[in-house]
């Protein structure tokens, strides 16, 4: 299991004080809910595009809402808040 918190909060070297926002599990993306994974993944990653399932509370998209690129994710222009610096970390 790997969490996703926002690249913009926490300390040089990697270490966040704030808690994540999802958690990564094999090719499937959960939302943080009290503190633990949510049962219903939101997101699903294929070939380094994650997209929204019918569970995400827009729906499912078949356009890819964040690429992976190493230990980050990064909104596409599909996503409804894109901007080109924003990034999300993943450890």
């Amino acid at each position: 299991m790997e969490y996703i918190h926002q690249s913009t909060y926490g300390h040089a070297g990697g270490f966040h004080t704030l808690k994540p926002l999802f958690a990564k599990s094999g090719d499937h993306i959960y939302e943080m809910k009290g503190g633990r994974p949510d049962t219903k993944p939101i997101y699903a990653v294929t070939g380094g595009k994650v997209y929204a399932t019918s569970f995400h509370p827009n729906g499912a998209s078949q356009h890819a809402s964040f690429e992976i690129r190493g230990n980050s994710m990064h909104t596409t222009s599909y996503h409804p808040g894109h901007s080109p610096v924003r990034s999300m970390s993943i450890r």
